[in-house]
């Protein structure tokens, strides 16, 4: 029984690293589904280099989703920010749809951004229909990012206009560091929730339990002999 029990031991560990990995990462109301009266989405910020050159709108999409506008008269760096929890370590990738009107082509249009100065996804200028642009990168130390939709950036001020719609997080992947290997404090009711709504978790995990069982009992072992 001890090979059985270090096996499921295993197992279990693997599942919580995963939900730790997961449950780190949440970005809120990344549909626009709700703004303040000021036109900001619930969740997010506003943060502007000069802030009486530009203006924020929010409209619904018709699904039950919004899409936000900021509007640079002047040139400047304008973006919606929101502060999201990561796991030092661990990989993830922010996309968000994009469109853009009369945005400067000699400086920084819109795009996603990192902060602080992780890192920045391509720019969008001039006048373009919806697209998908993202951009994916490391926590390494951190514990927590500023993901930014931008119209502009640092020193690179741009006039025009920009739409974003559907901003997402996806967890790539990773490994937590040493500190953040213990055993954590996850009920079974996450564990489920987490496998209900991680599809490659649902069928890779199955496959997995088999083989550490399958260990752990020794059938591999008493196949050799």
């Amino acid at each position: 029984m001890g090979r059985l029990s270090a096996a499921l031991g295993v197992l279990l560990l693997a599942a919580t690293a995963t939900v730790t990995i997961a449950e780190a990462a949440s970005l809120r109301n990344g549909a626009f589904a709700a703004a303040s009266n000021n036109g900001v989405p619930e969740g997010w910020r506003l943060e502007t280099w000069a802030r009486d050159l530009s203006e924020v709108g929010w409209e619904p999409a018709g699904d039950g989703s919004g899409i936000v506008r900021i509007v640079n008269r002047g040139p400047n760096d304008a973006r919606l920010c929101q502060t999201i929890p990561v796991t030092p370590g661990a990989s993830y990738r922010i996309s968000a749809r994009v469109k853009t009107d009369n945005v400067g082509l000699a400086t920084a249009g819109a795009l996603l951004a990192i902060e602080p100065r992780v890192a920045d996804s391509v720019d969008v200028k001039g006048t373009q229909d919806w697209q998908r642009i993202e951009v994916s990168a490391q926590s390494g130390e951190l514990s927590s990012w500023d993901v930014c939709l931008r119209l502009g950036s640092y020193a690179n001020l741009n006039t025009g206009t920009a739409w974003f719609a559907d901003v997402r997080l996806d967890v790539l992947g990773g490994t937590p560091r040493a500190s953040e290997r213990e055993w954590p404090t996850v009920g079974w009711s996450q564990l489920l929730a987490t496998f209900r709504r991680t599809p490659w978790l649902q069928t890779a995990l199955p496959l997995v339990a088999g083989l550490v069982l399958a260990f752990g009992l020794g059938i591999f072992a008493r196949r050799a002999r």
